[in-house]
Formats: structure tokens, sequence, C-alpha cells
């Protein structure tokens, strides 16, 4: 063609879409590998308690938590009860901040603010729990945060939205506490409610249901579930709920095993060590914590109580201060009255304290028996909220008071027991990484224990302010959120 130019005889225009051709391939491959590189690629502290609720991260942690010494940097939030999750250079946190509902990326290594996403709620918060209690979970690719008033949704990690499933609010006394699980291809989510309690599993991709199970006889708890995947076998989402701990089959949703006897309320983490399983499952009596002692058939508490004859234990016809308070926990259908059902589930309440389980795995059906090797129930050892963490052999717990025990978790005896630093409450789960424990109290003590059966606690320091959220650890980085801040503390332990 007259005018053209060619290069070693081929047109220009030809080399220019060769050209084009050539940098597009490459680039369509460096996406790819990226992408695939950033879904093999687990995060650091992936949920709540770190990768499946463990509690444990694999790093090298300062053995003090020193507001003058080693804190790298301190950030403002919005308030809410959830933990810190990370995966790479992003950490993610959940928070609520007048009648919005907010997930929040912020770089891990200065604390700077990436993105916030909200959905929006009714402002009010749930009892005595945060509107954002359940900690996020993020599989390096996108992150999953769960609301009580609104449900779940999904970003990726730029903070655009992926999806979302408006399923709040939950029927649940204080509010969602559970946290998602990632395995695989689904997220999963337990819904243990007064009523219609189930299990459901999301498409961690497009949010579309993968599966949903009901779970009849449950009510109201607060556990996050955890996965045990043996290895050439599949694998299973291990349950802590009221009255029962199971198993579910996470591909299908099937119910596998199940232990029966743990307590009414349960809100601990199941921790998978090899192929047994500890759970605490334990929760005083409502007697022990100030309130009656339900006992007897409904027959005879309506004939003591029942004033107005209409077959009901009307509100007002039970004069009891902390009763009158805690009504709403064993009225079941909400109507300001006990009927049968609600009086022989506050009858059963009073038997189910549960305790701490140690549950060899790969049974079917009923394993009460034959898979529960012990059962922990010292009152004084047990806590009602913090999960048990597992390392160096032994199994630590941190109770009301600050009464820190260590367990062997081959014969459920107690090691050492002994009260940490200053009498305090405890909200916060213990967490550990190089041979170093973790704890916060609910009035902002930050302790490092050191983590042998003969434990020794090796510092206490204070950041006044209240500590509701488990500590999350990535990197030698250690992070506290209180319900002002978010605290990065960094450095090496001197072992």
């Amino acid at each position: 063609m007259p005018g053209q130019r060619a290069l070693f005889g081929v047109p220009s225009e030809r080399l220019w879409y060769a050209w084009f051709m050539y940098v597009g391939a490459l680039s369509l491959l460096l996406a790819l590998s990226l992408t695939a590189a950033a879904e093999d690629d687990a995060p650091e502290w992936g949920g709540f308690r770190g990768n499946n609720g463990t509690g444990v991260a694999a790093s090298s942690i300062p053995d003090a938590l020193d507001p003058e010494g080693n804190l790298m940097w301190r950030i403002e939030v919005p308030a809410g009860y959830s933990s810190p999750t990370i995966a790479g250079d992003r950490l993610f946190i959940t928070g609520a901040e007048g009648t919005s509902l907010l997930t929040i990326c912020m770089d891990r290594f200065d604390g700077t603010e990436i993105w916030r996403q909200e959905v929006g709620f009714d402002g009010k918060r749930p009892g005595a729990n945060s509107p954002a209690a359940p900690s996020p979970a993020t599989d390096g690719v996108g992150v999953y945060s769960v609301f009580h008033s609104f449900g779940i949704v999904a970003y990726d990690l730029e903070g655009n939205k992926l999806w979302e499933n408006e399923t709040g609010p939950f029927n649940i006394p204080h509010g969602m506490s559970t946290s998602p699980v990632v395995h695989g291809e689904m997220v999963m989510l337990q819904v243990d409610q007064d009523r219609s309690a189930y299990l459901v599993a999301y498409d961690r991709r497009t949010g579309k249901e993968r599966w949903k199970v009901e779970r009849p006889g449950v009510t109201h708890s607060y556990a996050t579930p955890t996965v045990y995947a043996p290895e050439g076998k599949p694998a299973q989402l291990i349950v802590s709920g009221s009255f029962q701990i199971a198993s579910y089959a996470v591909e299908t949703g099937e119910k596998l095993w199940w232990v029966d006897g743990s307590a009414w309320q349960t809100k601990s983490v199941p921790v998978i060590h090899g192929d047994r399983c500890y759970i605490n499952a334990f929760m005083q009596a409502p007697s022990a914590i100030g309130l009656p002692k339900f006992a007897g058939s409904f027959e005879d508490i309506l004939a003591e109580r029942d004033e107005n004859g209409d077959g009901l234990i009307n509100r007002n016809e039970w004069e009891h201060e902390f009763l009158q308070m805690a009504w709403f926990i064993f009225d079941l259908d909400d109507d300001n009255a006990f009927g049968a059902e609600d009086w022989e589930y506050a009858v059963a309440c009073g038997r189910a304290t549960g305790g701490l389980f140690a549950i060899d795995l790969g049974g079917e059906g009923d394993v009460g028996t034959s898979h529960v090797d012990w059962k922990f129930t010292d009152r004084r050892s047990l806590p009602d909220i913090p999960s048990p963490v597992f390392c160096n052999d032994t199994i630590f717990l941190i109770a009301e008071g600050g009464i820190f025990t260590s367990i062997d978790p081959e014969s459920g005896e107690e090691i050492k027991q002994g009260r940490v630093a200053e009498p305090e409450s405890y909200f916060a789960s213990p967490v550990s990484a190089g041979g170093r424990i973790v704890l916060a109290s609910k009035s902002g003590q930050l302790s490092v224990i050191r983590a042998d059966a003969e434990w020794e606690l090796l510092s206490t320091h204070r950041i006044d302010e209240e500590v509701w959220s488990t500590p999350a650890i990535a990197g030698g980085q250690v992070f506290i959120r209180s319900q002002q801040a978010l605290y990065c503390f960094e450095g090496r332990s001197e072992d």
C-alpha cells in the first residue's frame, strides 16, 4: 500500500497489533497469577481468634505490652466488640456509629484507614451487647462481616461490595456474637437463636446459599464454630451450642455426631489439636448468678403463682428484681409470660452447666459415652466467655477475677492455678505466639505470660480503656482493640 512503512518487511500496523496482543497476554497472565497467589496465600489472622479459631500465631511477640515502651501506634476507631482480622498488610475491623454499621480496612503497619463501607440499621444496641460484635473473616480475597441487625455483607480487599444477605435482626438476647467461618468456597454462620436456630453456608464469591440446616431444640448461644479437616477426609464444622456439641459436614450440612450435656449458653470457640477437640461449654446455673432456682413441674408453678388463672406465669406475677431484668432470656416467644415451653427451658437451664470437654474426633452419631475422653468442671477455673488456648502441649484458661489455669490435655487435670495481676473481669480470650500468652481484661489490664505448664507472669501494663475484644497477632505485632481505639504493639521476646 502506498505510504505504508515496514520493518524487516513487516508492515508497521501488523507490528503494533502484535505488540498490543503480546502486552495484553502478559497482563492477563500477570493478573491470573496474582489472583491465584492471593487465593492460595492464607491470611495471618483470618477470623475471630486467628486462623480456625486456635488463638495461636506463628511469630514471636514482646514480653510486655507497654504504652510507654513498645506502642507503635494508636488510632481512634468506632465502638464495637469485634476483634481485628489480618491479611497481608491489611487489617479489618467492624464498628457502629450512629445508624451505620461499619467495615473498616486499615494499614496494619501505621493504622492508616484505607477504606470504610457501611450498611444502615436502627441505631439500637442489642441488649448489653454491641451492634458490631462478630469479628469479620477474611480469606485474603474478600472480607465477610456479620451484624446483628443486618445479616452478612461481603467486600473485596479494595472495599467494593461483592454481595449481601439481609437476614437480621436475629432472635438472640444480647444480639448476634457468632463470627463467620470461611473454608474452601464457603462462608458459614451459626445462628443459634431462640426460635428457628440454623446453620447456613454461603458461596464466598456470590453469596448464594449453598445449604441451610435447622437446629431443633437449640436456643440462643454466642459461640463461633471451627473446622476439623482431617487429611484425606471430608471437613467438618464443629459447633458448640446450647445443651449439645455437634458436628456437621462442611459440604452438605449433614449432622455427623453429637455430645449432649453442654451448658445452657455457650460462648467459647472449639479448639482443635490433632484429632481431638477441646470445648469450654460452661455456664453457671441461673440460681448461681442470682436468679431463682427453677424447679418442679409447670403445674406446680402455676398453682403457686398464676394469680389470674390464665394458665401462664405473667411477668407481674413473679416479683423478683433480677428476674424482671433477665425475663427476656427465658421468655422464648417474647410474650411477657412463662408458658409451659418457657418453663421447661428455664428448668433445663438449671441442670445444664456443662464444662470443658475433651472429645476424640472421628465418631458418628451420639458419641457422648464413646468419645468424650474427659470433662473438667471446676467452676473456679472455667470462664463464662473466654475460649481456651492450646500451646506448648498445655491448655490455658482465664476465668473471672483473673484466675489463670493450666491443664494437662491428656488427663484433664489441673497443673497450676493462680491469679494474674489485679482481680479483673475478662471478656477477651487469651491468644498466643512464640511461647507467650496475651491477656486483656475488661478494664484494659494487658498481661503477657510465659506459656509453660508452670506458667509465669512476665509483665502487666494498662491502657485505661475498656476492652471487650480479643487481641490479634500477626508478624510480631499485637493488636488490642478498646472501645475507643486500636493499639499496635511490636517487639520480640527475650527468649
